[in-house]
């Protein structure tokens, strides 16, 4: 029998990334969730619309659907409650704060008066909890771990209420930041909304944690069930589509991440045109997925076809996130593809008609420094190398250093390019193995691999170029432990193994 997602496939091979407008659903399907309410009953849709939303990460529905709320019942709290959340973005460790604060102003100038304004009980606390989340210290993380304490006690106090159980568990997730070891939130929030999950297997938030919670190498394979349930939860929304592709990723399951980035790009293609949403956003992160996805089952025409839509949106809108979206792509498609290719870069007249002259994407810049060097073009790789090594250092110097090792990383990537090119064999390996060693701090990717070109997986190639098949073989070993199923690194390891095999038989 074929699977749903070869099915899905097979249908939307000939459309490329479209889908027939027969296929669109009219309603808004987000999940289902129980959360009475003190709302008049002409508030009470639209604020269960905001909840689930808040729960699926569409913050723009969500902020719309308690804005309605508000409208219908000027007197509920929760509707500015709902629509000051919109504007947190807990596991991308984003706020607006002003918006959720003006927000907060219009249901009272005082956390005193927006109490007040709320029944006893858990409204009143989840009131409170705004001044937690938007208030009090001035850097976020102390903020997330303070509002994730308040979360705990409407939890405690609360424990039958699954909607509290799962912002709580979100709320957990929301501590987390880049290069953080400790798991021991991730899997009580995992705990808590495996609970819900089970009494609610409808529930989008709880699906949706339970990815977030297992998106690792190690973890994935726990969130398989809730991955495939949460691609059929919330139909309505781009991110809920694209989700389940964090874990299939995971798990080197390509077929899987092209169908779900299929119908999400589209989701998410058809918001921002209707919402008139900046591009670049969504609909651009879908994207990306996508062609990563055919570039590891080396449908390089498809992944093409997948950058061409990017750059036909980039043609149109030059904005920052746009043009950071396609040059990302573009990087991609040459990286992967090890169809090398000469690339613009400011203060150098290279041009290709194609790629953004642009140098603050750092996959971009290596992807221009490293097909240089393969090139033989040493002025550019060096260019691209300068550009690299200030951008680390304005990163180590910023207030996320951790953001600067992949960074470094690539920049020792394409100097060992450079080192190979002059004949530098033994620089070039030391510069690997430099490479290696800072990427094995970094944590495991959560999708397609950053630094762009995995450095186990470059100094496996350079190993088996050198003939030395057994020492290459663990450095592929090692890099499919972090990403599964990667095509290069198993294709690499074939040839240690042929190679191996060769030198026995002699």
């Amino acid at each position: 029998m074929m699977s749903w997602r070869r099915s899905l496939l097979a249908c939307t091979a000939a459309v490329a990334l479209s889908i027939p407008a027969s296929a669109q659903k009219p309603a808004v399907e987000l999940g289902t969730i129980h959360f009475p309410s003190s709302a008049k009953p002409a508030a009470q849709g639209p604020f269960l619309t905001g909840v689930k939303a808040l729960f699926n990460f569409e913050f723009d529905i969500a902020a719309e659907a308690f804005q309605q709320t508000q409208t219908a019942d000027p007197d509920f709290a929760l509707g500015y409650w709902g629509e000051a959340m919109s504007y947190n973005h807990p596991l991308w460790a984003q706020q607006d704060l002003a918006a959720a604060r003006k927000v907060m102003e219009r249901l009272g100038p005082t956390a005193a008066a927006r109490s007040a304004k709320a029944p006893a009980g858990k409204e009143r606390m989840l009131v409170e909890s705004l001044d937690v989340l938007f208030g009090g210290a001035p850097d976020k993380l102390t903020r997330d771990i303070a509002y994730a304490d308040a979360m705990k006690r409407i939890h405690d106090a609360y424990p039958q209420d699954d909607e509290i159980a799962t912002f709580y568990a979100l709320a957990l997730l929301g501590t987390a930041r880049p290069g953080d070891k400790s798991i021991r939130n991730a899997m009580q929030a995992a705990a808590i909304a495996e609970g819900v999950f089970q009494r609610n297997p409808n529930h989008p938030g709880a699906a949706h944690f339970i990815i977030h919670a297992f998106d690792d190498p190690d973890h994935a394979i726990l969130a398989l069930p809730a991955a495939r349930a949460y691609s059929k939860i919330a139909p309505s929304a781009a991110h809920a589509l694209h989700m389940p592709s964090h874990i299939f990723v995971q798990l080197g399951m390509w077929d899987d991440v092209i169908a779900s980035n299929i119908v999400a790009y589209k989701a998410a293609d058809e918001l921002a045109t209707k919402k008139n949403l900046p591009r670049g956003r969504e609909d651009f992160h879908t994207l990306s997925w996508l062609q990563y996805a055919y570039l590891q089952e080396g449908k390089f025409d498809e992944a093409a076809k997948a950058l061409a839509t990017a750059k036909a949106v980039a043609d149109r809108d030059g904005s920052p996130g746009v043009r950071d979206g396609y040059a990302a792509m573009k990087a991609r498609q040459v990286v992967e593809s090890e169809k090398w290719e000469k690339l613009a870069l400011p203060g150098g007249a290279v041009r290709d008609g194609g790629a953004p002259n642009y140098d603050g994407n750092a996959a971009y810049v290596f992807a221009a420094g490293f097909s240089a060097a393969h090139l033989n073009d040493l002025a550019t790789a060096n260019r691209a190398l300068e550009i690299l090594t200030t951008m680390q250092k304005q990163a180590e110097s910023g207030s996320n250093a951790y953001r600067a090792k992949p960074i470094a990383v690539m920049a020792k990537e394409v100097a060992s390019g450079i080192a190979h090119v002059q004949g530098n064999a033994a620089e070039a390996e030391r510069l690997l193995k430099e490479a290696v060693a800072i990427e094995a701090t970094l944590d495991a990717p959560s999708g397609p691999p950053e630094p762009i070109k995995p450095s186990f997986e470059l100094y496996g190639q350079f190993l088996n170029a050198t003939g030395r098949g057994k020492e290459a073989a663990t450095q592929f070993h090692q890099a499919l432990l972090r990403m599964p199923n990667r095509r290069i690194s198993v294709e690499g390891l074939q040839q240690t193994s042929r190679s191996t095999s060769t030198a026995a038989a002699r």
